[in-house]
């Protein structure tokens, strides 16, 4: 798993790493690189020091950027979010265009990006249950990467510069006929 943003309470970091914790109680081996930066906030501290706890499955990998961040993300099959009602959750977008199945709080704008009951989580019980139900069936895994992917496509950069020349055409038309 991946989980990628700020460290701070909103997103909920700790609260993920708890979810994750009890679904590795379930029999799966799974670990979570945290990709995101730390200050001395006593959030922070509290992150890192449950992820001290876990250094066995927990990985602090600070900020990333570009290849580094891009191959982090790929080379990883999941993604996990904690913030309820993400205004859009660019973080969410960017892990499923990497091609990971990413599972969101119910709420905000993270859900309309993965766009699956599934993969959306009412409470950290309810995450645990919906992310083993995924781990254990390839099936399932197969047709959220399929949906994932169509899904992607709305915030790839070919997508974002189609948009961008819309909006400048329908501007310069404006203009030219304001005239």
């Amino acid at each position: 798993f991946v989980c990628l943003g700020r460290i701070s309470p909103e997103k909920r970091v700790d609260a993920i790493i708890e979810i994750l914790s009890r679904v590795r109680q379930k029999g799966h081996n799974v670990h979570l690189h945290i990709l995101g930066g730390f200050d001395d906030s006593p959030y922070s501290r509290r992150v890192k020091k449950l992820a001290d706890r876990n250094k066995d499955w927990v990985f602090l990998e600070g900020w990333a950027v570009g290849k580094s961040k891009r191959e982090l993300l790929s080379g990883h099959r999941y993604g996990i979010h904690g913030r309820d009602n993400e205004p859009f959750g660019i973080a969410v977008a960017e892990m499923v265009r990497a091609g990971c199945i990413v599972f969101v709080p119910h709420g905000g704008g993270q859900v309309e990006i993965v766009s699956h009951p599934a993969l959306v989580y009412e409470n950290s019980a309810d995450a645990v249950e919906k992310i083993d139900a995924i781990l254990t069936s390839e099936a399932k895994q197969e047709k959220l990467r399929d949906h994932l992917h169509i899904v992607s496509n709305r915030f790839s950069v070919k997508r974002f510069m189609e948009a961008m020349r819309c909006v400048v055409a329908e501007f310069v038309e404006r203009q030219v006929s304001a005239h």
